[in-house]
């Protein structure tokens, strides 16, 4: 699966040996250091500077020229959900469906071909296409099987007639704390379930394990060094229900991982977050953040993730004031009172395990940012705490980001995605929808990821929609651009910025000393820095965790 290089390598080309904001300094613009060459010794970053005077002073090195591609750190995401992507490559895909038959007639196709006892599960739909009044023909479709599909934002699921009645879900169900169970006028459950609703039917639900699980994931991490990423952070589980192995108490994905470290471990840095849930598991089996988990050398304990609202698609993100579309009463779902979301990130305090607060809408913003104000102090060397999409932030709180040294966790390609829905449903808002730059000019230290599989994980497509806040290709004009990102500044955001909100020195740069995580480009720095329609098509020519490669093509 990686080879190990040579004992000494120095590599050419244009090395770009960190990136970094211009805020620290108030200039408006990232700024890039470079070199010609870099040189690696067992597996760290030895010096970097002239190719001659690398070549001059390291005798019997083994030499690789890339001509005028681009070295540069390895790309950290974030934010995604890696046995969600891997269990996403064997579930059935509705993200190119726009027409409902399309979607009945997938559907009835993969039913078809399961065993009577099985699960269908399924993801991508968006909100338009599963309207009430349609929701007859889903059932049809089902033939009677048990069907969990996803909406594109994971926020909301449709589960077949007998989904269900597997869950124990009907009309005298109440709706659970921070979810809702959508019901036609006689009271019964249509099948959409927002929020925690979806979790009703989640812990019945057959999911991808095993050996099927083990080959989807090896293709994952294959698929995410060809594009040049080293490291990645795992967003965390709505619930600690559904574990497996030594560590059941974390819940179904992490407990996976821990469960498969042996195939992560070496291919990806991994940091791995918790379900909030599991704050005082955790805590009493001496879980601390930012702590390299036992018998691995590139994964290490994570943020304990709590959910304070929704998302945008399910109209489930809460607002101060209602959605313009849809009527124009609705504020979305608040998963968590702001006493239950202080407790949380108070108990993690006492653990030494920080938050992260998945918070999309201005209200459940605040809350979040409130919470992490009044819980206290965190522990000395405790990585910051961070919020989680951040889409609709006041002006009035994006000082706060810096002021409470919160990292703000966004996705840019969201933006791209999600500015139809943000003009139709934040229409008398928008100044403070996806408002990047402005969060980066106050004070916050900004950190990228992708929220794969809700999105592609190609770092590429999220660095175009950065700089141009729309999708590559698809013939729109740029999208509110007094918030874009310059590259070299999503670039840190990408390489630099996890790292300093992991509270690691030693990666997200190649300088020497650094651990040797980089990528060799299919490109050269100045189409990279340029940010245009080029840089979607980026590739990896080499991919190296820990000097240790994991890709070359």
């Amino acid at each position: 699966m990686s080879t190990r290089l040579l004992a000494d390598t120095i590599l050419c080309g244009q090395v770009a040996v960190a990136f970094s904001s211009g805020r620290p300094h108030g200039e408006r613009g990232g700024r890039i250091q470079t070199a010609e060459a870099i040189a690696i010794h067992d597996g760290r970053v030895t010096a970097v500077g002239r190719r001659t005077d690398l070549l001059a002073s390291t005798s019997g090195a083994r030499v690789l020229n890339f001509g005028d591609a681009a070295i540069i750190p390895g790309i950290h995401d974030f934010h995604l959900h890696l046995v969600g992507m891997a269990r996403a490559m064997r579930d059935l895909r509705l993200e190119s469906v726009d027409r409902l038959e399309d979607a009945l007639a997938a559907i009835r196709a993969a039913t078809e071909s399961l065993l009577a006892d099985a699960w269908l599960r399924g993801r991508g739909w968006p909100e338009v296409l599963f309207a009430g009044d349609d929701l007859g023909a889903l059932a049809d479709a089902s033939a009677g099987r048990q069907v969990l599909l996803y909406s594109h934002d994971s926020h909301s699921a449709w589960a077949s007639p007998a989904a269900l009645a597997a869950a124990g879900v009907g009309v005298g169900t109440p709706d659970p704390p921070g979810g809702r169970i959508e019901r036609d006028l006689a009271g019964v459950p249509t099948g959409i379930l927002r929020e925690a609703a979806t979790d009703l039917v989640e812990a019945v639900a057959g999911r991808l394990r095993g050996s099927e699980l083990e080959g989807a994931l090896d293709e994952t991490l294959s698929d995410m060094a060809a594009l040049g990423i080293t490291g990645a952070t795992d967003a965390g589980d709505t619930t600690d229900t559904n574990g497996v192995g030594e560590y059941v108490f974390l819940g179904d994905r992490a407990s996976l991982i821990l469960l498969l470290r042996e195939r992560v471990d070496g291919r990806l840095r991994l940091t791995v977050n918790l379900p909030a849930a599991a704050i005082h598991a955790a805590a009493a089996a001496g879980i601390r953040t930012a702590a390299i988990i036992a018998d691995t050398g590139t994964l290490r304990w994570g943020w304990a993730k709590a959910y304070a609202d929704g998302a945008l698609g399910s109209r489930t993100a809460a607002l101060f004031a209602p959605y313009s579309c849809g009527g124009g009463r609705d504020l979305g779902i608040m998963r968590l009172s702001p006493a239950e979301l202080t407790d949380l990130v108070r108990s993690g305090r006492r653990a030494g395990i920080s938050a992260a607060v998945h918070a999309i809408g201005d209200r459940a913003v605040a809350m979040a940012l409130d919470a992490i104000e009044h819980a206290g102090p965190r522990r000395r060397g405790a990585p910051a705490d961070r919020i989680e999409h951040a889409q609709l932030v006041r002006a009035a709180d994006r000082p706060r980001f810096g002021e409470l040294d919160v990292t703000a966790s966004i996705q840019p390609i969201h933006c791209a995605s999600d500015r139809d829905l943000a003009e139709a449903c934040w229409a008398d808002r928008l100044g403070d929808a996806y408002a990047y730059r402005s969060l980066e000019a106050s004070g916050a230290r900004l950190s990228i990821g992708t929220d794969a599989p809700i999105e592609s994980v190609n770092p590429w497509h999220t660095l175009f929609a950065a700089v141009h806040r729309r999708a590559a290709g698809d013939g729109k004009p740029d999208w509110q651009r007094g918030e874009t990102l310059d590259a070299a500044t999503a670039l840190a955001a990408m390489t630099s910025g996890p790292a300093v909100a992991a509270g690691r020195t030693d990666v997200g740069h190649l300088h020497a000393g650094a651990i040797a995580d980089l990528a060799v480009l299919s490109t050269d720095l100045a189409t990279l820095l340029a940010g245009d329609e080029p840089v979607a098509d980026v590739r990896s020519l080499l991919t190296l965790v820990g000097g240790t490669e994991t890709h070359r093509s």
